[in-house]
């Protein structure tokens, strides 16, 4: 057998559901190079925590208690809408947030109770406002068109719609223009200008029940004065309105909130010096051994930064990290461009968010929030293995069998997600076996398109062919935006539970790709 490349071996928490053992990635208790071995599994395939998507949603519950606010969870399921997933949500007593007809039958068919549903929608079809007025689900109303819609739907069958409002703010969340949804120009959201036309056409209809208000800015957020502003927003709509809407008593301030991507970055040199000082400065045993675990990989940057904030110290040492971050610059040097990358660690949490916001909220409201991305994110990997591995003067390749068919965010708008190798590397026929040094690599599919890739320009040992690797926090919007480009099968999906591993989606075949088409079999036969 081929000598395995060792280096130092990797033996960190990264989060509650993986963990690295001497090279090796778990999921929970599951090795999960040995997933691929089970049957009916093939590679790629998506790999899920159940322990960390219930460590999200306690996150939010236990920050929830805290601001002392009456606070609904509402997770949003255009993020994954595994039926799986969506039973595990609703067992812990969550709301389902939709955005489409299927989605609203999928819900119904699960049992959630229409009071505890929210359809969202810019643009609805007839026959989804039908369902949605006809089942007593909230609705939310996007448009001048959509009021209207909405009048005579209900007109035609005699059914009283309870309306939310969505509100565009016009607020910037500094993000990526695709995943903007408040701003002027948006196509999402009631206007300041279409506002009183539409409320007005809701106070002249009686089968229109408006029970609330809805915004959200967008998704990727990493600033939870955002959501301040778009909740003061809000806020004093629904102050204005309570006098002639006597039914008003939700606000809905949905979701965006990041996960820390970048969570398995290594620390920049300035940022050591300012922990290294802090340290030295004020003898904190506990932050040191921190940082010592940090120094040793046994933690994560993500891990270390989420483990300070709650010490004596940790919050000002916290503070004192965000300050060597510099404002974004195209002109950045390479220092910049790194500490903007740690930046990416520094995202807020439930906790955050909810106590930025909670002085604010009406006591009599019931607020709804509504994440997706932060309470599944980070619970699962796409596992795939190598294909090969091409070298260049100008570029190196690992080419793996997963692509962008699985995980679309890198090449639609430029997203991160951290790849690793899931075991240790045996290729050491491929450098010197005494070089133990990383190389750089471009991390691709299969796929014909250029942009299928999943990362550019990563540190990684040389891999032999078949060596598994994980793409990290694929959970939400990798296998609901995934596609059969190039005919290729959508993969299976498992969760995992300490040792349990449980597939709750199998892998697609050739055949359920065709049977859709009405003249294959004809000519097949």
């Amino acid at each position: 057998m081929e000598d395995i490349i060792h280096g130092h071996p990797k033996n960190f928490q990264i989060n509650l559901g993986f963990q690295y053992e001497e090279d090796y990635l778990y999921c929970e208790d599951m090795r999960v190079c040995d997933l691929l071995n089970l049957k009916d599994v093939s590679s790629p395939v998506y790999v899920y925590s159940k322990k960390q998507i219930e460590a999200n949603i306690n996150k939010y519950k236990t920050a929830m208690k805290n601001s002392g606010r009456n606070i609904q969870l509402s997770y949003s399921v255009k993020a994954n809408m595994n039926p799986s997933i969506l039973e595990l949500m609703r067992n812990h007593g969550l709301f389902l947030t939709l955005v489409s007809g299927h989605e609203l039958r999928l819900a119904l068919d699960l049992g959630q109770e229409p009071g505890k549903i929210v359809f969202n929608g810019n643009g609805k079809m007839n026959w989804e406002v039908d369902l949605a007025c006809r089942s007593g689900v909230l609705l939310n109303v996007d448009s001048i068109f959509n009021m209207r819609q909405t009048i005579d739907v209900c007109k035609a069958g005699g059914y009283v719609a309870n309306v939310l409002f969505r509100i565009n703010p016009d607020i910037n969340p500094n993000v990526h223009g695709y995943v903007s949804t408040g701003q002027e120009g948006s196509k999402f959201g009631i206007s300041a200008d279409e506002l009183e036309e539409v409320l007005e056409m809701a106070t002249t209809f009686e089968k229109i029940r408006v029970v609330g208000l809805h915004c959200h800015i967008g998704s990727t957020i990493r600033e939870p004065e955002k959501f301040k502003q778009s909740t003061r927003v809000l806020v004093d709509l629904f102050n204005k309105l309570r006098s002639r809407f006597p039914d008003l008593y939700v606000l809905n301030l949905g979701g965006g909130l990041s996960i820390p991507y970048k969570s398995q970055i290594s620390l920049p040199q300035k940022c050591k010096q300012v922990v290294q000082c802090e340290i030295d400065k004020n003898d904190d045993q506990e932050i040191a051994r921190l940082y010592d675990n940090l120094l040793t990989s046994k933690l994560t940057l993500s891990t270390f930064l989420e483990a300070i904030k709650p010490l004596p110290r940790g919050k000002e040492i916290f503070l004192k990290l965000q300050e060597q971050v510099p404002s974004e610059d195209k002109n950045q040097t390479k220092l910049m461009q790194i500490l903007q990358s740690f930046k990416q660690c520094l995202v807020p949490e439930p906790n955050d968010l909810l106590s930025s916001i909670s002085d604010i909220i009406p006591p009599e409201a019931k607020v709804i929030l509504e994440p997706g991305r932060s309470l599944v994110g980070n619970s699962a990997i796409l596992l795939s293995r190598v294909l090969g591995t091409k070298l260049s003067k100008k570029k190196n390749f690992i080419v793996i069998d997963g692509a962008m068919t699985e995980v679309i965010r890198p090449c639609l708008y430029g997203a991160y997600h951290h790849v690793e190798l899931a075991e240790p590397s045996r290729a050491a026929h491929l450098q010197n076996a005494s070089d133990q040094s990383k190389l750089v690599w471009d991390v691709v599919g299969p796929v014909c398109e250029s942009a299928d890739f999943i990362g550019k320009d990563r540190l990684l040992f040389t891999p032999h062919e078949g060596c598994s690797i994980a793409v990290f926090d694929t959970g939400a919007y990798c296998s609901s935006m995934g596609s059969n480009y190039n005919m290729r099968v959508r993969p299976a999906e498992l969760l995992v539970d300490g040792e349990k591993v449980k597939v709750i989606r199998r892998s697609e075949t050739f055949e359920d790709m065709m049977k859709l088409y009405t003249n294959y079999y004809c000519f097949s036969q």
